[in-house]
Order: C-alpha cells, then sequence, then structure tokens
C-alpha cells in the first residue's frame, strides 16, 4: 500500500481561497472561448476539486502557480465538454437532416420519373430540341441548324410548343403534383 502524504489542511484552504479571488479572471477567460456562465461555474468548481485531489497525492509536483494549473484545467474540461456537446448536436441535427434528405431525395426521383415518361411520349424532333438545349446546352441557331429548321427564332418556337406538350403529357401522367399553377 502506498503511502500518500497530505500538505497541511490550513495551507490547503488558504490555497483555495487564493484560487476562489481569481473566480472572476477564471470566468472572463471561460466566456471568451465560448462558455456560458452556468458552464463556467461547474467547470470552476469541478477544476477546484481536481486541484485538491492533486494537492494530496505523494507523486504530484506541481511545477506552475496554482492559479495557471486550475486555469488550464478548466480550459481542457471545457473543450471536453464542449467537444462532446457538439457530437451530440452534430448527430441529432444529422438525424433530421438525413430523414428530410431522404423524402427530399425520393419526391425529386418520382418528379424526375415522371418527366423522363413524358418526354418518351414526345416526337424524336422534340425530344432532341429539348436535349441539345437543355442537355448540352446549345444555342438556337445552333439547333435550328442541326435539326432543319429556318432560324433559331423557329427553333425558340418549336422550344416552346415541345416544352408546352411535355407539360401536358405530364399532367395526364399526374395532374396532382408538377406544374400545377399555385394559388
Amino acid at each position: 500500500m502506498t503511502q500518500i502524504s497530505r500538505k497541511p489542511i490550513d495551507r490547503d484552504t488558504s490555497e483555495l481561497h487564493t484560487l476562489y479571488k481569481k473566480w472572476p479572471d477564471v470566468k472572463r477567460y471561460l466566456r471568451s472561448l465560448g462558455c456560458n456562465s452556468t458552464d463556467a461555474e461547474d467547470i470552476f468548481q469541478e477544476a477546484l476539486v481536481l486541484f485538491a485531489r492533486k494537492r494530496t497525492q505523494s507523486d504530484f509536483d506541481l511545477t506552475v502557480e496554482p492559479f495557471h494549473y486550475v486555469k488550464n484545467t478548466c480550459k481542457f474540461l471545457w473543450y471536453n465538454q464542449s467537444r462532446k456537446e457538439s457530437k451530440h448536436r452534430t448527430s441529432e441535427i444529422n438525424d433530421s437532416f438525413t430523414e428530410e434528405i431522404d423524402d427530399a431525395w425520393f419526391e425529386k426521383e418520382q418528379q424526375l420519373a415522371l418527366i423522363e415518361k413524358a418526354l418518351l411520349k414526345l416526337g424524336e424532333k422534340c425530344q432532341q430540341l429539348l436535349q441539345l438545349f437543355y442537355g448540352k446546352g446549345w444555342s438556337m441557331t445552333d439547333i435550328a441548324k442541326k435539326i432543319g429548321l429556318r432560324n433559331d427564332k423557329v427553333a425558340k418556337a418549336q422550344k416552346y410548343r415541345c416544352l408546352t406538350k411535355a407539360k401536358e403529357e405530364v399532367q395526364k401522367l399526374r395532374p396532382d403534383t408538377l406544374f400545377t399553377p399555385k394559388a
């Protein structure tokens, strides 16, 4: 069994009193790290308890001023606490966010499948025109040349007719969803 040497009680008490007088400095320091007042007080108390326990251990060698030891202990306690809270908050946010993303993704996939079905019902020329414009980003002039239209104005009018036809097809497939006017 190891022999524990204890410091005199009156010395520990005076040291703790001195550290308690430094509480405003430690509180200000913890607040600068983002700690709220209540947590700062709890952390300070915990750091003092840890310090008092360490002082009773025979192998404890204090190489800095007690104030600096307690202040650094407070810093580490705060970092550990904030890291744990951050992980907990992040996992809660991720869980709810993942559910929202899954729902949104599924709805988007349904809409895209519906649009794809509607586009397949269009004629080959409409499909080609829409693919060149939206899929490949071609200009109306280039599209007109490619699919044999007189000019870019005719291509633009044709694109409008193709989009209108595609919207009608989507509404036939599922009238309660896409492209319905909002009230």
